[in-house]
């Protein structure tokens, strides 16, 4: 670290590690604070939804909005972390059954155009419901400026009134109907049916396409052909190891992987089998330290199968990011392609084996275990 009689070099080079910590690693300054999100019961009770909801995480949350990005009647959350500079949409399916009523407000110079500060009231069958058009709140966040009101079961409003920010007070006739967006601009005294078409929010990614979007392999595609040694120290690449005609189920392995400790003696007994179904199996290491005694590991688990030492050229063509997850098996066909992927070892894991194997039923007294 550079230093200097004022330290001024010293503090920036400081602050630049700790950005690296935070944003590019994901480390915490601040302990992991969890988000939560609480439901108002009625009056002054809360209750705690967060684990139920989904927000809960402990990815140190700065800034937060509440607004209905899909537009049918509810507000959703949108959320930005701190680490990794992570934005987080969770979208809100929670009482679908219910009508709603949508207002936006319009001022003039007397108002101010935004209208913020004034307060809308409207009046259903459960008594008169009460919003304020506010910029915001939090750390640099900005609410949906369209306010929502809950109608339950009713069809429509009964009535609408306006405290502009001046201290005016309006109301405005027109059909406040169940599911409408309206328009209020003061001075107007009658509301404007607005059309707002609803949007869908994509669903979250599933565990299968978060694990691929951490690869550089996809299925359908060519494997790449990359470097790796023989356990005699002999270079080749992994293509040299396929045989012509035959699909190939490669293994990714490392002796510090504990799953995979235990993965390699079960496709160990089911090698024969599989190469009766025109399927070879090859292990490859990715071990990167130093002295690492693989043809000791090898021996120890008595695997019998081809093993091939990857290591770094393997890790930059199959993964996308500095994650390492293994074990991870990837099923070639005859002419390269991909055709499945299939990681960690677990129950399912060991399913899909099976069904390579032509075995399509498991030994329920000996599953695996991840």
């Amino acid at each position: 670290m550079t230093q200097s009689n004022d330290g001024k070099d010293e503090k920036g080079a400081l602050r630049s590690d700790q950005n690296q910590l935070m944003f590019g690693q994901g480390f915490s300054f601040s302990g992991y604070e969890r988000d939560p999100l609480y439901l108002n019961l009625g009056g002054k009770k809360f209750t705690d939804i967060s684990g139920v909801s989904g927000i809960d995480s402990i990815t140190d949350g700065r800034a937060g909005v509440f607004a209905d990005f899909d537009n049918d009647g509810d507000l959703d959350v949108f959320s930005t972390t701190i680490q990794n500079q992570g934005h987080l949409l969770f979208r809100n399916n929670v009482g679908q059954d219910s009508n709603f009523l949508r207002i936006a407000l319009e001022g003039d110079e007397k108002t101010g155009r935004d209208a913020y500060g004034s307060v809308v009231r409207v009046k259903t069958l459960a008594g008169t419901l009460t919003k304020i058009k506010s910029g915001g709140s939090g750390f640099i966040s900005q609410h949906d400026p369209r306010l929502l009101f809950g109608l339950g079961k009713d069809d429509r409003a009964e009535w609408i009134e306006v405290t502009w920010a001046n201290g005016s007070v309006e109301k405005f006739e027109g059909n406040a109907a169940k599911g409408s967006t309206l328009l209020l601009k003061a001075g107007a005294g009658k509301a404007q049916t607005v059309a707002t078409a609803k949007t869908n929010l994509r669903d979250p990614l599933t565990k299968a396409e978060i694990f691929a979007k951490g690869l550089k392999i996809e299925i359908g595609k060519p494997l790449p052909d990359f470097a790796v040694k023989g356990m005699n120290g002999a270079s080749s690449s992994i293509r040299k190891q396929f045989k012509r005609g035959r699909s190939s189920l490669i293994n990714i392995w490392a002796t510090w992987c504990v799953p995979c400790a235990k993965e390699m003696p079960e496709l160990e007994k089911m090698r024969v089998r599989l190469a009766a179904r025109g399927i070879d199996l090859i292990g490859i290491n990715v071990d990167t330290e130093k002295n690492v005694n693989i043809k000791g590991y090898v021996a120890q688990k008595r695997v019998t199968y081809p093993i091939v030492i990857g290591g770094v050229s393997a890790i930059e063509n199959i993964y996308a990011t500095d994650e390492l997850s293994v074990p991870l098996t990837i099923l070639v066909d005859e002419n390269g392609i991909v055709k499945d992927l299939i990681p960690g070892w677990s129950a399912e894991t060991q399913r899909k084996f099976a069904a390579l194997t032509g075995n399509e039923r498991l030994d329920a007294a000996n599953p695996a275990r991840p």
